[in-house]
């Protein structure tokens, strides 16, 4: 064994980490995993990029003595191997504290859909007073019911804000170092970058915005997707509601006007818009993301906006609000065509349930159950019975990523997933859109 004064730096060259050990590059390359990164040959030389799209770094590399992270730009020679592991951990804390964060909100979506189910009967009793109300009905719909309507639906807008937050939160991931790493991954993996030297593959990335030859997707974008499929669970809830609420002012205003031969008040728009008209925005809410989804292989996250795209549209068709408008065949026409794009949607999210994702046997049952239901005749009522059947379908439990440690890979849709070891090493796999790695 020689020592470091015998040794020629010209054909082993030295180096010192910013800690200030040092060791001959040859034993710290393979202490530090260089050949996680780079490709080489018989003689042990580097040659060019290695594709670790299929792997996430393990860990940070440290220094062999002192266990001390060797520091970006310090060492130049290890750059590419700590940028990858300082991504792949930035990538690993996003997704967990995303997920858990995603947790919480879902938590209280579920609680605000049991409070408005609750206390529908605060309309019921309002309509009640209305009907004493003789004389004075219009302000009293005007000073009482709407005061009603908006304290009922504030927790709605103030969900709707955190899960604002939330996305904005989540948005900043475009930074030029994630840029940077999309950048490189697209290096690797076309064609051209593979017959390259390593300098002229170097000097091809750019953290400028992306042209149209790469990709402008995230490498995984579950979080931001599971926002906003959040969000649109919230429109869904506020929108059944308003049908709900919709439907049984008006019809009491109706059968007593009526029964009193007058015609005043016979109408009343729910603040914030009239369900009906709410409904189309909402729907193309919906067909956008379930595109989203379906380019990003999610496909948990579209068959369950697409049951959500379905429920609105059965209401809208069965809610008995239609009769309330000027034009009632354009009314009933549109009810038609968005429960006929409803099935079209609900056909293609069965075929995504024949793939192995998280709970897809309970979610394909409730979309067999909300295809029974689109098929009765247009003028039945949503029943409370229909909706517990399908939402008792839809429940599943929240399932977070627990924990940094345990190995992490990329599924076979693409996406970063953990697995952790649990209960005698039984794998407990992390991402809800596919169980196969």
């Amino acid at each position: 064994m020689k020592t470091y004064a015998e040794i020629d730096v010209t054909e082993t060259p030295i180096v010192v980490l910013g800690c200030g050990h040092f060791f001959t590059g040859e034993s710290l390359d393979g202490l530090v995993g260089l050949n996680e990164v780079y490709t080489s040959d018989q003689f042990g030389r580097f040659t060019g990029l290695l594709d670790t799209s299929g792997d996430l770094a393990t860990k940070i590399p440290q220094c062999p003595d002192c266990q001390c992270p060797v520091r970006q730009y310090v060492t130049q020679r290890y750059n590419r191997l700590i940028n990858r592991a300082v991504i792949d951990e930035m990538s690993k804390r996003f997704l967990v504290n995303g997920k858990r964060e995603l947790s919480e909100l879902e938590l209280k979506v579920d609680k605000l859909e049991n409070e408005l189910e609750t206390s529908i009967s605060q309309v019921t009793n309002s309509m009640r007073v209305y009907r004493e109300s003789e004389g004075r009905r219009a302000s009293f719909l005007r000073n009482v019911v709407e005061k009603k309507i908006i304290i009922r639906y504030k927790k709605s807008h103030e969900l709707n804000t955190q899960i604002s937050h939330f996305l904005r939160k989540v948005a900043h991931r475009y930074s030029p170092s994630h840029k940077l790493h999309e950048a490189t991954v697209h290096a690797i993996n076309t064609t051209a970058s593979k017959s390259k030297s390593l300098d002229a593959a170097l000097a091809s990335l750019s953290i400028r915005e992306p042209l149209s030859s790469i990709p402008p997707i995230e490498r995984d974008r579950r979080i931001t997707l599971g926002g906003r499929m959040v969000q649109i669970k919230v429109e869904c809830i506020v929108l059944e509601d308003k049908f709900r609420v919709a439907a049984t002012i008006n019809s009491t205003i109706t059968r007593l006007s009526a029964e009193s031969g007058s015609t005043a008040a016979a109408h009343f728009t729910i603040p914030g818009g009239s369900p009906m008209k709410l409904t189309q925005p909402f729907l193309q809410i919906c067909a956008k993301f379930i595109e989203d989804c379906n380019a990003e292989n999610l496909p948990k996250l579209a068959v369950e906006v697409s049951l959500y795209y379905a429920r609105v549209a059965r209401l809208y068709r069965g809610s008995g609000l239609c009769n309330d408008n000027n034009n009632d065949k354009n009314d009933i026409r549109t009810a038609t065509e968005y429960v006929n794009d409803a099935k079209g949607l609900l056909e293609k999210a069965l075929e995504l349930c024949k793939q192995p994702f998280e709970n897809a046997e309970q979610l394909k049952k409730a979309v067999e159950e909300t295809t029974k239901f689109l098929g009765k005749e247009w003028y039945e009522a949503v029943t409370a019975e229909e909706f517990a059947t399908i939402k008792q379908a839809m429940v599943n439990g929240s399932r977070g990523i627990a924990t940094h440690s345990g190995h992490w890979y990329n599924c076979s849709n693409g996406h970063p997933v953990c697995i952790a070891i649990f209960l005698f090493f039984v794998p407990f796999f992390a991402c809800g859109n596919t169980i196969t790695l």
